[in-house]
């Protein structure tokens, strides 16, 4: 019994000897936590809140995860919707030539009885244009300064401009040149890409043509010329307002300058035909090709 409670005796105090050896290593640790805590807040105080630099390394970390995060959702917006963004320049400035197919219409009366057209002609056109965006990209206002060649003509009765009807006379025929200064007033409609950088439009809307000159082709044959005082007489109007209805394709070279390819169709209401009795209406076809910058 004795060895028992002396075995038991020194099993308590080596317990209690452990627990004395555990409890300042505790302490010591609690303090030192505790002075660490105490020193890092006053090395904020003193220094900022960055003076081990670590707070500007997170920081910038973050502010660069936000820009790339930003830059992804511009592109895959962009991607999306490619030609709704809003253009670089509201005014696009552009220079137009049109080769143009033209044709006239005719229909007379009294000593114009008998008149017919006299087939189609090739003229041109050239001028600047102006688009104004309105809309985004999808909606412009279109005009410009056109300089344009008309070409009319007639197939008349022999017996036009005689003094005495001769019965089975040859038809006879009158061409004139038209020099208009024309004025559009347009509204250019885009659609979507159908391909990269290329889309198509359609422009709609009336043109305001005021003549310039008149010039009769072939003048010692054409009976209209020769008919009137030797041309001392105009045969045309001053001017005329038409329809205009095109279609076509652009292609963006890059952000300010584009490549436009398209036809148009020009329908004149007015009669061009200086005499009451004579009625005549243009008719134009143009292949449309254009450079804006």
């Amino acid at each position: 019994m004795k060895k028992v409670a002396g075995l038991s005796l020194i099993f308590v105090m080596l317990v209690v000897a452990e627990s004395w050896s555990q409890t300042p290593s505790r302490a010591l640790y609690q303090l030192r936590t505790k002075e660490s805590g105490v020193t890092e807040r006053r090395f904020r105080k003193i220094l900022g809140d960055n003076y081990d630099g670590q707070d500007q390394n997170r920081r910038d970390y973050n502010d660069d995860r936000k820009k790339r995060r930003r830059k992804q959702a511009v592109g895959a917006t962009a991607d999306a919707t490619p030609d709704y963004a809003w253009p670089t320049h509201l005014i696009e400035m552009g220079i137009r030539f049109a080769p143009s197919l033209n044709l006239n219409t005719a229909s007379g009366v009294g000593n114009y009885a008998g008149f017919r057209d006299n087939g189609a002609g090739v003229r041109m056109s050239i001028g600047p244009t102006l688009d104004y965006y309105f809309f985004k990209d999808r909606y412009a206002f279109g005009t410009g300064l056109w300089y344009t060649i008309k070409r009319s003509g007639f197939q008349m009765p022999g017996s036009f401009g005689e003094t005495r009807f001769t019965p089975g006379a040859s038809y006879k025929e009158s061409i004139y040149n038209l020099q208009y200064l024309q004025l559009p007033a347009t509204v250019k409609m885009f659609a979507n890409n159908i391909a990269p950088g290329v889309r198509l439009y359609v422009q709609t809307g009336g043109l305001l043509s005021l003549k310039l000159a008149e010039k009769p082709l072939e003048q010692e044959r054409n009976a209209l010329y020769l008919a009137e005082s030797g041309g001392n007489r105009r045969q045309y109007s001053f001017g005329d307002i038409e329809l205009l209805l095109g279609t076509g394709v652009q292609y963006k070279i890059n952000e300010s300058n584009a490549f436009n390819l398209g036809v148009s169709y020009q329908r004149g209401l007015l009669n061009i035909a200086r005499g009451n009795q004579l009625v005549s209406k243009s008719r134009i076809v143009a292949l449309e090709l254009g450079f804006q910058f």
